[in-house]
């Protein structure tokens, strides 16, 4: 066998077309492939999606005193149902405080929803199916109505 002989048998092989294959022929119109079933992901729920019976509920609020880190998972459940939270870190430690907003960022970012301080250690958890309007010019206003009242000795 020559060198030539030897690599074209080689290149047939292992790449190509092997000449001792010539007798071996499939049926391939017999032949299908079994395709399996595509699983796709489901959407997330928005809120427009919620039932007539969870719309007609009156919104439930939480608040929470946080003592431990453990507290924070409790905060997430109430988000995953929907329902706002209002966390008072006055009474937290600071180090424990961090780490409970850290978390909570994160599971409020999960469900879509909005976290806001909106006062010294007090911070707002809502999930989608709730916005928050602070008012900030009202608010405004009405606190300069009270400091002028509070200048003037009355």
């Amino acid at each position: 066998m020559g060198v030539k002989n030897f690599w074209n048998k080689l290149v047939g092989t292992v790449g190509g077309v092997n000449e001792d294959d010539d007798e071996f022929e499939t049926d391939e119109a017999g032949y299908e492939d079994e395709v399996a079933p595509r699983q796709t992901a489901q959407p997330y729920r928005s809120s427009s999606s919620l039932s007539s019976a969870q719309q007609d509920k009156p919104l439930k609020m939480m608040i929470v005193e946080p003592e431990t880190f453990d507290d924070a998972q409790n905060i997430a459940d109430y988000l995953r149902e929907r329902k706002p939270v209002v966390i008072n870190f006055e009474a937290t430690e600071p180090d424990i405080t961090k780490r409970v907003v850290d978390f909570v960022s994160g599971a409020t970012y999960a469900v879509d929803g909005n976290i806001q301080k909106v006062g010294k250690d007090i911070f707002l958890c809502v999930p989608s199916n709730v916005s928050v309007d602070r008012g900030k010019h009202e608010y405004d206003d009405f606190a300069s109505a009270l400091t002028w009242k509070n200048q003037d000795g009355q």
